[in-house]
């Protein structure tokens, strides 16, 4: 994941904000090709070649507790694209999150790679609701190994 700058750090807090920047989102169901992209803007974004179409979709930050981090995505369900995907889904979908800056927007400011994961949604005729949690939990177990000198012979040398 890119890293921002001091000076981007520095243009995304500043109060008022002096250039727009853009949220995109890809959704992709594990061993699809096919990428879902959208902007929260109020027209299409064009960005590395791709077309990120318009909708109104906010994210809603967890608050800080004990346990596993998720975020809320609420999204219009108008068009039915998110809705269907999300139906239709048979395999976990992954989420991409890109934030740019509409002045310079060749380099991406925060990009998770597809390191968000949608592990539960809902949906009506007019809204989807799904959490957005990381992808490799800190929760889950971790397989383990005996370390025994047949398995792992080196760290028993003198």
């Amino acid at each position: 994941m890119p890293t921002p700058t001091t000076a981007q750090r520095h243009k995304l807090n500043r109060d008022p904000v002096a250039d727009p920047h853009l949220i995109l989102l890809e959704f992709q169901e594990d061993g699809k090709s096919f990428v879902h992209r959208a902007a929260i803007n109020t027209e299409d974004v064009e960005w590395n070649g791709e077309t990120y179409s318009r909708a109104a979709i906010s994210v809603q930050l967890p608050q800080t507790a004990d346990g596993e981090t998720s975020a809320q995505l609420v999204a219009s369900n108008i068009d039915r694209i998110l809705g269907r995907a999300i139906n239709a889904a048979t395999q976990r979908i992954n989420v991409r999150l890109i934030l740019i800056d509409f002045a310079a927007p060749d380099a991406a400011i925060i990009d998770t790679r597809n390191l968000l994961v949608i592990p539960s949604a809902s949906g009506s005729a007019t809204q989807v609701t799904a959490q957005l949690a990381p992808r490799a939990s800190l929760l889950e177990p971790v397989p383990s190994k005996q370390t025994t000198k047949a398995e792992f012979p080196g760290i028993w040398l003198a």
